[in-house]
């Protein structure tokens, strides 16, 4: 990874409310469904899929952090490119907070995401003089269009030099 690989294209004041990404579609296989529950979320609905039947999900799904790793790995991805070639040094995207975290259906085995992201908000609020907020609304959709996660993050940006 190099110095670069984290710069974003664009100051705090440059990115406008109403922007929209869709970072990409991702299906979810049983295999990696297990390893994820196995390591992180050792609940029998995902680690276990003949247990996982006697469970209110009639089956093994992903967890919900599962669900929010994928929408990281895809997301920081998908900014990576958007800023390619930009090298002046700004350092945007920590988030700050999530609210509203909402696994809304159950992610089986085969089933394919795909994640998406709106800027919804630039709070006033300017954290130690230099960076911005910018809270955006993320969702993710099934293969049949069912919404099945959202939540509002906060992320900082960096603000144009005065």
């Amino acid at each position: 990874m190099t110095k670069t690989s984290f710069l974003r294209s664009r100051w705090f004041e440059d990115i406008p409310i109403g922007e929209f990404h869709v970072f990409g579609s991702y299906t979810f296989s049983e295999q990696e469904m297990i390893e994820y529950g196995e390591l992180y979320a050792p609940q029998v609905y995902h680690t276990d899929p003949d247990a996982a039947l006697d469970t209110r999900y009639r089956g093994l799904t992903a967890s919900k952090w599962h669900v929010c790793a994928i929408w990281m790995r895809l997301m920081v991805g998908h900014m990576e490119n958007y800023a390619r070639g930009v090298e002046d040094g700004r350092r945007n995207g920590a988030g700050v907070r999530v609210e509203n975290l909402n696994l809304l259906v159950p992610v089986k085995a085969g089933h394919t995401l795909t994640f998406s992201h709106e800027i919804i908000e630039k709070p006033a609020k300017v954290i130690r003089g230099k960076r911005g907020i910018i809270r955006s609304r993320n969702e993710i959709f099934n293969h049949r269009g069912d919404l099945v996660m959202s939540f509002v993050i906060d992320i900082l940006a960096e603000c144009a030099p005065t």
